[in-house]
C-alpha cells in the first residue's frame, strides 16, 4: 500500500468536495455544507487563485486532501499560508495519510518562503491534537475562533 501526494488541479473537485462534505459532517456541521463540485473546480482553477489543495492517494483511490490559502501575518511582515482543511476519509485513518499531507504542505509553505502554517483546530478532535503534536505543532493558547456570517453580517455590513 503507498501514499501519493499530488497538487490537486482541475477535474478535482468532485473528489475535493466529497472529502469534505465528510468532514463537515464529521465535525457536526452537515447542514452548514453548501458548497458543490464546480465551487472546488474554480477555486482550482480560477484566473487568480487564492490558494490550492493536496491530495492524498491511497493506493490511487483519493483518501485524503488539505486545503489552504494565501494569508498574511502582520506580525511576522510575510505571507502565510492558512490551513482550511485536513480532511482523511474513515476508511484512511491511521493509516499516515495525514501525517503525509501535513508533511507535504510543511514543505510546500517552506517552497514559497512562508515563516508559518496556521489553522483552527475543533478542541474536541483528539485524534488530530495527537497527530498534530507529534508533528511538534505549538498551540496557542488563549485564543478563540470569531465568525461573522449570516444575519449578523448583513446586519452589521449594511
Amino acid at each position: 500500500m503507498t501514499i501519493l501526494i499530488r497538487d490537486a488541479g482541475a477535474g478535482d473537485g468532485v473528489a475535493l468536495h466529497a472529502m469534505v462534505r465528510e468532514l463537515a459532517v464529521h465535525h457536526g456541521h452537515a447542514a452548514d455544507f453548501v458548497s458543490t463540485p464546480d465551487d472546488f473546480e474554480r477555486f482550482l482553477s480560477g484566473p487568480n487563485p487564492v490558494g490550492g489543495a493536496l491530495v492524498a492517494l491511497w493506493d490511487d483511490a483519493p483518501a485524503g486532501c488539505a486545503i489552504w490559502h494565501r494569508s498574511f501575518s502582520t506580525f511576522r511582515g510575510r505571507e502565510t499560508l492558512y490551513l482550511e482543511d485536513l480532511a482523511v476519509l474513515p476508511p484512511f485513518r491511521r493509516l499516515g495519510i495525514g501525517r503525509e499531507l501535513l508533511g507535504a504542505v510543511a514543505r510546500l509553505a517552506r517552497a514559497r518562503g512562508a515563516p508559518a502554517v496556521t489553522w483552527v483546530m475543533m478542541d474536541w478532535n483528539e485524534d488530530a491534537r495527537r497527530l498534530y503534536a507529534r508533528a511538534g505543532v505549538a498551540f496557542e493558547p488563549g485564543t478563540s475562533v470569531c465568525r461573522l456570517s449570516g444575519a449578523a453580517l448583513e446586519r452589521l455590513g449594511s
